[in-house]
Parts: structure tokens; C-alpha cells; sequence
């Protein structure tokens, strides 16, 4: 071997010191990327909403008269002290459940929770219980005797106790989810062949109040096996499908009545408005009957819808947070893509399609690291692509976005 000179043995030592120098930077790179937020893993979820539930306790619900969550922050005066109905009440319930299961598998969560939320958030929720008129009890709008009462509110309630009792086998939890099924009962007949009228008294049946009941009765029946519980989920589902399906989709239209409420055998007149929420309650209820029966049919009835609606409802973004162009959630109702969301992760459970679950993934993330986020506060806006400013937030809203991160959680922590 020839002997090297004195130059280039130095450009050698200099460029092995360059190799070094990009290894160490690659290292410490890869280490900022592994701690960077914008890196999906599951105790980024899990302190994400963690991070906004402790957010919204303290801005929805700390001091507040009664202890019940507020409707808005800022906070504004208005009926019942500005208190939010039933329905965000529901919403923070559904966060604070899929975030109790979220926890499960981390000591200090756990603890958490159970100490800090359990009996003080089904203490507020269970004071808009009442009997109106002498009819069974349930969930009204507000607090007090007279206050109205939604089929449809009432059944996302009961959903959430119905998951509590899996979780915790409490029987409290049990007991209302069954107080619940029993008030839907009261709104089913005959007329216009089955299904569950939106609110008493009311004159249309809709997909937001069948379909969750559909969804009900079949924890129920996953719960108790009682049979009726799946004869009831199987019909409700059949005729939610043949009559308020589109067939040229898969899409659930939003709600049908008889054009003349005093003829019984009138015409029947649809309302063809499309919701995110009406497509992932038809979803939830096809995958978890499929789960129940094995039947084939509803797999391909709940893969059909979600291929639909994420045709409808994505649009292509591109991240420079993430660094990376994905399907985004369009800007909606941010309540009713956390409830469309229930019904993509019951199909993904099944077939493993993570196609749906990586692009409500992403979305969040992408929420959670740009200005969608307020920094002050860190409530998020409704528009999850951010750019948009916003100075009023909804406990309703808000809560459906830490259902969003609580239920990613839960899928990461499982090894999904």
C-alpha cells in the first residue's frame, strides 16, 4: 500500500469528523421526532385529552351553579344560568367515558378519573332525570318535571352507562342504561313500520334516534343475553334500512313522517338531508350485529356505508405540521364526526381496515399542533385544518373532541 500524504490523510480525518457530526444529528433528530407530538403513539393520545378534559373542567365546569357543565366559554348568562342541555351534557359524559376506558391500563389515569370525575359527573347528569307526565322515567332537556325529552338524547346517554358496566361491571351503570331502554320502548309503534320517533310527542322518526337505539340493543344484549334485546336491535336495523337507506350510496337519509299525521296509511314523506352521526350509527349497529349473528350481510352493509361516507366527508390536506398530504375531515359538526367515528372503529375491530381510523389519526394530531388549537385555553376550534379564528367554544363541541382522542387512545393501548 502506497503511503498517504499529509493532505489526505487530513481530508480523511476531516470527513470522518463531518460522519460523526450528521450521526449525531441524525441521533438527536430521530430523538426530537420520537418526542415531537406530531409522532401518533398511544400516551400522546391519552395526555391529549387528558390535557383537554382537565381544559374543559376547569372553563365548563369548576364553579359553576350546581356543579353542571356550562354551554359555552366564555361563559354567558341565559336559561338555567347558561347551563348546556342534555345533549352537551351527553357529549362531555361520552368524553369523560371513553376517556375512563382510555385509562384503564395507566395507574394515574385511572385513579384520576375514578377520584376526580365518577360519582360528581353522574351526580350532574343524572339531575335532568324526570317522569313528565307520568311517563316512564328519563333524560330531560333541562333539569325539572315538565322539561321535554328527546328519544335521541336519551339513548346516547345510555350508551355511555352501557359502557361504563362493561367496563366496571357496576350495576348503577346497568340500571340506567336499562332506565334508558325502557323510555325508547315508549316511543316505537306501528305507524309507518317501526322505527323511533325523534323526541315525544313528535310526528317524525329518524335515523339519529333508530339507529343509536339499534346500537343500544345490542349491548344490551352483549351485556345480559337476553334475547329480546337482539330481536329488538335486529328490527330496528332492518327498518332503518329499508326505509331511510339511500340505495344509490349506502348513506343514511335523515328522518321520514306521514305526509297527513292524521291518516295513518298517508304517504310517507323522506327528509334527505345526509349527517356524518347518521352514517356511523348505521355502521356501529351493522358491525356489531355482524359480531353477534356472523351474519355476512352486515359486514358488507357496514364496509359499504364506510366507504361512502369517507368519500363524502374527507377531503384531501396537506400538513406541513406533519409533513405529509392525507384525507382530512371537512369542516362540520365536530359532535357528529366523533359519533361517526364510534362507527368506524366497531367496523376496524373486525376487518383491521385502518385506512378510517389513521385518517381521524391524523386529522386530530394535526388539530392538536396547529392554531386549531387555542394556545391560552387549548380548546379546539371546529375547523380541525386551523386558520380560522374563534372566540366562542361549545362544551357539546369540546367534549366530542375528547371523545375523538380518548377512543384513539384506547386503540393504540390495545396493540391495534
Amino acid at each position: 500500500m502506497k503511503n498517504l500524504s499529509f493532505n489526505t490523510i487530513l481530508f480523511l480525518l476531516l470527513l470522518l469528523s463531518s460522519c460523526q457530526k450528521e450521526v449525531i444529528n441524525a441521533s438527536k433528530d430521530a430523538k426530537m421526532i420520537a418526542n415531537n407530538e406530531s409522532a401518533i403513539d398511544t400516551p400522546i393520545f391519552l395526555r391529549r385529552a387528558d390535557t383537554l378534559m382537565t381544559s374543559i373542567t376547569q372553563l365548563f365546569l369548576d364553579g359553576k351553579p350546581r356543579d353542571i357543565w356550562t354551554n359555552t366559554y366564555p361563559h354567558s348568562d341565559g336559561y338555567w344560568d347558561g347551563a348546556a342541555v342534555i345533549w352537551g351534557h351527553g357529549a362531555a359524559f361520552s368524553g369523560y367515558t371513553a376517556l375512563k376506558e382510555a385509562a384503564e391500563r395507566f395507574p394515574e389515569y385511572k385513579s384520576k378519573y375514578e377520584n376526580a370525575y365518577d360519582n360528581r359527573l353522574l351526580t350532574a347528569i343524572d339531575m335532568f332525570r324526570n317522569t313528565r307526565n307520568g311517563g316512564p322515567e328519563a333524560y330531560a332537556v333541562y333539569p325539572g318535571d315538565g322539561d321535554e325529552r328527546y328519544y335521541d338524547d336519551n339513548i346516547w346517554v345510555g350508551l355511555d352507562m352501557i359502557d361504563l358496566y362493561t367496563l366496571t361491571n357496576d350495576s348503577k351503570y346497568l340500571d340506567r342504561a336499562e332506565l334508558v331502554w325502557n323510555f325508547i320502548l315508549s316511543g316505537t309503534d306501528s305507524l309507518m313500520g317501526g322505527g323511533v320517533y325523534w323526541k315525544e310527542g313528535g310526528n317524525s322518526k329518524n335515523t339519529c334516534s333508530t339507529a343509536p337505539a339499534a346500537v343500544l340493543a345490542a349491548k344490551l344484549y352483549l351485556a345480559t343475553q337476553e334475547s329480546s334485546y337482539l330481536e329488538s336491535a335486529k328490527n330496528l336495523y332492518s327498518w332503518l334500512k329499508s326505509t331511510l337507506q339511500d340505495p344509490s350510496d349506502y348513506l343514511y337519509w335523515d328522518n321520514v313522517h306521514l305526509s297527513d299525521e292524521n291518516d295513518p296509511n298517508s304517504a310517507l314523506v323522506i327528509a334527505k338531508e345526509k349527517y356524518t352521526y347518521n352514517a356511523g350509527q348505521p355502521m356501529q349497529a351493522a358491525s356489531l350485529l355482524y359480531n353477534i349473528t356472523h351474519e355476512e350481510q352486515y359486514l358488507i352493509d357496514a364496509q359499504n356505508i364506510a366507504q361512502a361516507a369517507y368519500a363524502k366527508w374527507f377531503i384531501p390536506f396537506n400538513s406541513s405540521i406533519l409533513g405529509e398530504s392525507f384525507q382530512i375531515l371537512e369542516p362540520g359538526h365536530v359532535w357528529f364526526q366523533a359519533i361517526m367515528l364510534r362507527g368506524y372503529i366497531e367496523l376496524y375491530k373486525i376487518d383491521k381496515d385502518r385506512t378510517y381510523i389513521t385518517a381521524y389519526e391524523k386529522t386530530l394530531s394535526h388539530a392538536w399542533l396547529s392554531d386549531c388549537r387555542n394556545a391560552g385555553t387549548n380548546l379546539l376550534n371546529s375547523d380541525f385544518r386551523g386558520g380560522t379564528t374563534q372566540n366562542k367554544w361549545e362544551i357539546l363541541h369540546e367534549g366530542a373532541c375528547v371523545e375523538m382522542l380518548a377512543r384513539l387512545a384506547s386503540l393504540e393501548e390495545n396493540g391495534h
